[in-house]
């Protein structure tokens, strides 16, 4: 395939003679010889195994101040999500279960389709954790109570909900391709969606994590003898 583009005597300036653009390589000084990357990638794999490159996005110069710290965390541009969630809950037991999630993300250009989508699920699976399960028990002298995965509760696949994943596409000038980041992006709305959810559901308001079965009794009992 190389010889339709590149003579053999010259093989070791390939790289040097060609173009990439439009999904297309070009000899440069033959700009009528042109091959489709994917036919190019996919003989160079055949031959060579898998096809591999080296890169780096460095971020404009003057992110965050001059103190320690500023700079983590800091982006050029900050992306946007909304998250929609469905909860069942159990008046009788206070436990809740969120039973389908819909996530719409602005990504900027999404570089890696499928790798967005698996950064909201992932996301999302994890606020869920941190929504409904996971808290950290401590006795009054400050030791652990709760050190292990047995007492630690952790998501599972059998507490993720069907999970829908969109993206909004738009181009970010000062990102790497046009795009923005989407894994810790994806966070920030799940908390309130659930609890949104939970609210819209029994209406009572749960303001600390987790929201466990134990708060929601609570806050049902305070709700009855309010009204009561």
């Amino acid at each position: 395939m190389w010889n339709r583009l590149v003579p053999q005597a010259s093989r070791r300036f390939f790289w040097e003679q060609l173009e990439i653009r439009e999904n297309r390589i070009f000899r440069k000084e033959n700009g009528h010889k042109e091959l489709p990357w994917n036919e190019v990638a996919a003989q160079c794999f055949a031959q060579n195994g898998p096809l591999t490159g080296r890169g780096h996005y460095s971020p404009p110069e003057g992110l965050g101040g001059k103190f320690k710290g500023a700079t983590v965390g800091t982006s050029p541009a900050y992306s946007f999500s909304v998250c929609v969630c469905e909860v069942d809950v159990d008046i009788e037991t206070g436990r809740v279960k969120v039973t389908a999630f819909t996530d719409a993300h602005d990504v900027g250009t999404p570089v890696n389709p499928a790798a967005v989508e698996g950064q909201a699920e992932g996301a999302i699976a994890m606020m869920l954790g941190e929504t409904l399960f996971e808290d950290v028990v401590f006795d009054d002298n400050g030791k652990n109570l709760n050190p292990n995965l047995h007492d630690y509760l952790l998501v599972t696949a059998k507490d993720v909900p069907p999970i829908n994943c969109s993206t909004v596409e738009s181009y970010e000038p000062r990102g790497p391709f046009g795009a923005k980041e989407v894994g810790e992006g994806s966070t920030l709305p799940v908390i309130g969606a659930i609890a949104n959810a939970i609210e819209d559901a029994i209406g009572v308001r749960i303001k600390s994590l987790p929201i466990t079965a134990e708060k929601v009794l609570r806050a049902l009992k305070e709700k009855k003898n309010t009204e009561g």
